[in-house]
């Protein structure tokens, strides 16, 4: 690597800083968590290659910012545009099978590849008008990153406002249903679904679901990512996604939560 990577005089530095900084918001809002998560034995190599992809721009800038070696301005304009058409066309593909989170699985994997290229011009040789639009261009993944992550005190304080005090779980639906194992479970690029719907009469998408012991019966309720909010589902007990079955209301579900 040290072939293609060119020396040079250390000045600019100063826009790596704020940049590695901004990649460590991208990996803690957009990595899977768990990374023990239950589907991931059997994932293919195709959703490992993309289970790390949040990781990279840390890795980029971190090498960027501990050497003086940069990669030359037509390689790194020329890599950029692959990632970018690459994860352009990934993202396409994988939200025309997203059902109701197409929207989602959009916005999740066009920040990520804006990180992804932005990141490589950034430890690049380029001119400083170049990596001025590309430090502007990072600043969309950074936000993305930071609201997914405000997203798990506003779903905490959802739940408990809506539980009030009534025994509860919550749980996340797609790839697979399952109790949710982390607070970070409930960021906002990690609870949605890309699942495709059920259909009975409408179509009903569970992003997350909330129930609530209310002592004759359980309520539920579905987590809406566009107005971050809980909803209330009406007859889920005739709903073919069966939601009444995916956790089990405890008292002190949120309380013995870990972070990740």
């Amino acid at each position: 690597m040290a072939g293609v990577l060119e020396e040079m005089e250390v000045p600019s530095k100063t826009h790596i800083y704020p940049a590695l900084v901004g990649a460590g918001i991208i990996a803690l809002g957009f990595m899977p968590i768990p990374l023990t998560d239950p589907i991931l034995p059997r994932a293919t190599w195709l959703e490992y290659c993309i289970s790390v992809l949040p990781f990279l721009p840390v890795l980029i800038l971190t090498f960027a910012s501990l050497s003086n070696r940069r990669i030359p301005a037509v390689l790194a304009i020329v890599l950029a545009l692959l990632v970018a058409v690459a994860g352009g066309l990934l993202t396409l593909f994988l939200s025309a099978f997203s059902g109701a989170g197409t929207e989602m699985v959009t916005i999740h994997g066009s920040t990520l590849t804006i990180a992804l290229s932005t990141s490589i011009l950034l430890m690049s040789a380029c001119e400083k008008m170049t990596k001025t639009v590309a430090s502007s261009l990072f600043l969309l993944p950074v936000l993305a990153g930071l609201w997914s992550l405000a997203m798990v005190p506003v779903g905490y304080a959802k739940a408990t406002e809506i539980s009030a005090a009534r025994p509860f779980c919550i749980a996340a639906h797609s790839p697979i249903e399952r109790e949710l194992t982390s607070l970070l479970g409930l960021r906002g690029l990690s609870f949605y679904t890309t699942s495709s719907g059920y259909k009975l009469g409408d179509s009903w998408y569970f992003h997350g679901l909330l129930l609530v012991d209310d002592s004759e019966d359980l309520e539920v309720y579905n987590w809406s990512p566009r107005s971050m909010t809980f909803r209330r589902l009406e007859r889920p007990r005739s709903m073919i996604a069966r939601p009444l079955t995916a956790c089990q209301p405890r008292a002190d579900f949120l309380a013995k939560l870990p972070i990740i």
